[in-house]
């Protein structure tokens, strides 16, 4: 016992706490830990659902709010059969194959290919634009062309280990922003790839403000030259909107319920601002839906007004004036309205160019009213300085309010515009049907005017 307790005392504890004396350490029975461990197995099994449900995070929403099924999807019937059949007929195993998804913003293209290539039982690898530089064998810093250049052979050519799928399936909206200075480089990566590529790849091309990727990366002769197909989705309609909204709003009161409440007035509000972008549309539904203090109610409750497509347009092809003396100001800030439409810049000037004649009572205002959208028209088609945008939206608001001095009174519904491709390609059509009839024409001409020769008379 004397020597037992003299090679205790030169050891000293490590913790602050005073060590447990062996006694007492053997007083804990089997049943106290059972016990404990079954407390402890029930606050396991409590908390992991509380914090699964209680989402916090906006990637997390946003991620739990996509569509899992062809039916919650806000693309049309239409377009969705159409990406079906170039799954189904235009994809072969082993061949290279490429389509183009191109519409606005936020219309649904990214979320459509996945859940339809999903059904179809087609693996997604996306390619996203790395921000790090990497290396090569030889330790030299590797340009973003080369590396997206290398991801495609590598991926089209080498199957994964973690891919329980037979089929892949390659899906690229982040272009390298080498190509849009270089298209020449981008053109050579395509040929390489219809030479060496074995899987289907999906471009994603969204058509935003006075972005021109479409026309810049895929013209119609490279197109021609490699067969490639497209397919173009429509802004989202009212309809599909509202459904979308409804499925999403009870999503977010279950998974985020102690932060987000989403009631039918907030949606309603949404969906009058709708301008077929259901990214944004969702996006807004969950930051006018947070709650918030009792303290910080009013003060959130005070927020800067929201202007709708059809009020804005409303406002700006029937401007109300304050008279102060020999001088008057809008009611409506005209930079104001423009502010609110910088990223459906495009839209918001085709609704105008659709409605502004109903209000105008001139030949004149017309006219000038005419030359003031023509020129936002060439601005807005300038890619190059993203400025531009802005100085078109301002312009073509303030100048047609100005010109439109005594707009017609009454009721004037606004119209929505028409398709301007559709009407190109009908002019398109006959401009070429004409071209022909006129060759033929002249050629029929030609041959009635010809004299009748007697062969007999010039052989002798």
């Amino acid at each position: 016992m004397d020597h037992s307790k003299k090679n205790s005392s030169w050891l000293m504890p490590s913790f602050d706490s005073t060590p447990m004396k062996k006694s007492s350490a053997m007083k804990r029975t089997t049943s106290q830990v059972l016990g404990s461990s079954i407390i402890s197995n029930i606050s396991s099994t409590y908390v992991i659902p509380l914090k699964r449900r209680n989402t916090s995070s906006l990637s997390a929403l946003l991620e739990a709010c996509e569509p899992r099924k062809p039916s919650e999807l806000v693309v049309s019937r239409q377009k969705q059969q159409d990406i079906l059949a170039w799954l189904q007929h235009k994809v072969r195993k082993g061949q290279p194959c490429a389509l183009i998804l191109y519409g606005p913003s936020g219309c649904g293209k990214t979320a459509a290919l996945r859940v339809l290539a999903k059904e179809n039982g087609f693996n997604v690898t996306e390619w996203i634009t790395p921000v790090d530089q990497a290396m090569d064998e030889n330790n030299r810093v590797m340009r973003q062309g080369d590396r997206f250049e290398d991801f495609l052979i590598r991926v089209t050519r080498y199957s994964s280990v973690l891919s329980n799928s037979s089929s892949r399936l390659l899906l690229v909206k982040d272009f390298p922003n080498v190509y849009f200075q270089d298209t020449d480089s981008f053109f050579s990566v395509l040929e390489k790839y219809f030479e060496m590529g074995k899987e289907p790849i999906v471009f994603i091309c969204s058509e935003t403000g006075n972005s021109k990727l479409l026309q810049m990366l895929f013209p119609p002769n490279v197109k021609e030259k490699f067969g490639i197909d497209s397919i173009n989705i429509n802004p989202v309609t009212q309809t599909a909107m509202k459904n979308a909204l409804k499925r999403i709003g009870d999503i977010l009161n279950l998974t985020a319920g102690q932060m987000i409440h989403v009631s039918q007035p907030k949606i309603d509000e949404i969906l009058s601002n709708n301008i077929g972008d259901i990214r944004n549309a969702v996006l807004n539904l969950i930051f006018i839906s947070l709650k918030v203090p009792e303290q910080l109610e009013n003060v959130c409750s005070s927020r800067v007004e929201s202007l709708g497509l059809l009020h804005g347009v409303g406002r700006v092809i029937n401007p109300k004036r304050t008279q102060n003396g020999n001088s008057w100001k809008f009611v409506h800030d005209p930079d104001e309205i423009a502010a609110f439409f910088q990223s459906q810049a495009t839209v918001y000037l085709k609704f105008i160019q659709e409605n502004y004649l109903n209000t105008i009572r001139g030949i004149e205002e017309a006219n000038a009213c005419a030359n003031i959208l023509s020129l936002g028209d060439v601005l807005n088609s300038e890619w190059r300085d993203i400025n531009l945008t802005k100085v078109t939206l301002s312009f073509c608001t303030r100048g047609l309010m100005v010109m439109n001095e005594k707009p017609v009174s009454g009721w004037n519904p606004v119209r929505k515009p028409q398709n301007d491709k559709i009407d190109m390609q009908r002019c398109l059509e006959s401009a070429e049907i004409r071209w022909y009839e006129s060759i033929i024409k002249s050629n029929s001409k030609r041959t009635e005017e010809l004299p009748d020769f007697d062969t007999e008379s010039i052989i002798e």
